[in-house]
């Protein structure tokens, strides 16, 4: 162990399958450096591994707690005063060239000693536009970390805006976006009055992702609490993550003309929405991609209004991040009606199949299952074929004839 800050790491695995990997070894290369945890699941491959071995089945029985931290740090409670613990704080803390980076039940970034738990800085959060107080968000489930090997800085939203913070001083660029934050409420085709992601960016060589979700202009919801028909798409942008200018959209539902639009039939995708991703991404520095886990589409429960496969709801996408270009896609689930959102970050991990060297992704599902795939290509590792699926009666829905089915691995769940 090089620093006493891996007693603050929870590793969870979200999938195992057979890798050709010498003991002890990561599943892929693209892990962190020794000691560090630089991404929500160690780095952007998702591999949750270190390689830190002081805590073991013969030590852990030792250990005791050095420090405690409110997740509303006593720095911002004179700021915000009312503000009550969190339900439930998800946040995965960063661990960077010494310190430890947290956010706050407010949404401010908080780097701390990890040794002593003691504040080295903390984000200081702009007026509200009313002049009531300071502008908040909400926690974040981790953190973005990037560095050219000159600057460094960590990147998040806090509510609806994008910034970037000095991962030493804490201080906001004032040449990045407006002011030092870029409004991610603006730029989308339709109106909306909001927008919110509890789970956080990913910065893949220069350009920041994000996913989120965005709040209709008028109240959508209030006569069709649980089916809505029109939302706003859930569309993923890039930005420089030096100037915060936008490079890039990927539109989640696709606009005419675009590969995928023939799937949303009668029009349906000038009103449907939503189909992006809610939870966090996955990334390869070297190939340069990003990639969406992506949710339901509008509705969630009821797809009568939106008949087609949907794409590019419910699938795994593979971006260029430079340019924001789709590569490949699989789709998990067609014209989904379940909720089966992908709830997880992908694994990326080099594998060997038969003798052959695998660039993988590994994607698991609600529904138990794991897709395998080429991280390059999006071809399946393992044959991925599709089946029947049982035909309802609800009137007005269309159901798919078919669903995709993994051969290997096995379901991780009883379905």
């Amino acid at each position: 162990m090089h620093t006493p800050v891996a007693r603050l790491v929870a590793v969870s695995i979200s999938a195992t399958f057979a890798c050709a990997c010498a003991p002890g070894a990561p599943p892929t290369a693209a892990q962190a450096p020794v000691g560090e945890w630089r991404a929500y699941g160690a780095d952007k491959a998702g591999t949750k591994y270190s390689s830190l071995n002081e805590i073991n089945r013969e030590t852990i029985g030792d250990l005791r707690i050095a420090w405690r931290r409110s997740a509303m740090p006593e720095e911002l409670q004179a700021d915000f005063p009312n503000t009550a613990g969190p339900r439930n704080l998800q946040n995965t803390p960063l661990m960077v060239d010494g310190l430890l980076y947290m956010s706050s039940v407010v949404g401010a970034v908080v780097a701390l000693d990890p040794t002593t738990g003691n504040t080295v800085w903390h984000d200081h959060l702009p007026p509200r536009a009313d002049g009531n107080g300071l502008t908040r968000g909400g926690s974040t489930r981790s953190l973005a970390y990037w560095t050219d090997g000159t600057d460094a800085r960590i990147v998040t939203n806090v509510g609806s805006s994008l910034v970037a913070l000095n991962a030493k001083t804490g201080e906001r660029y004032s040449d990045f976006g407006d002011g030092g934050q870029v409004d991610l409420t603006q730029g989308f085709e339709r109106p909306v009055q909001g927008w919110r992601w509890t789970s956080g960016p990913v910065v893949v060589r220069d350009v920041i992702v994000v996913a989120g979700v965005p709040a209709p202009a008028t109240d959508i919801l209030s006569e069709t609490q649980l089916a809505p028909k029109e939302m706003p798409p859930d569309d993923v942008r890039g930005y420089d993550v030096r100037t915060g200018k936008h490079l890039w959209t990927f539109h989640v539902v696709p606009r005419a003309g675009e590969p995928g639009n023939e799937t949303w039939l009668e029009n349906s995708w000038t009103y449907s929405g939503n189909s992006g991703t809610w939870t966090l991404l996955g990334a390869d520095e070297e190939l340069g991609y990003v990639y969406l886990p992506t949710e339901e589409a509008t509705g969630d429960y009821y797809g009568g209004t939106r008949p087609g496969d949907n794409l590019y709801a419910e699938s795994i996408v593979a971006l260029d991040a430079a340019t924001g270009k789709r590569v490949w896609h699989f789709q998990t689930l067609h014209h989904g009606i379940w909720d089966y959102d992908l709830p997880a970050p992908p694994v990326l991990p080099d594998i060997t199949v038969d003798g052959r060297p695998i660039k993988a992704l590994a994607q698991v599902s609600k529904q138990a299952f794991v897709f395998v795939l080429n991280r390059e290509t999006g071809e399946p590792v393992w044959p991925i074929g599709e089946r029947p699926a049982p035909q309802g009666n609800v009137p007005g829905e269309r159901y798919s004839p078919t669903q995709p089915f993994p051969t290997k691995p096995p379901a991780f769940d009883q379905q």
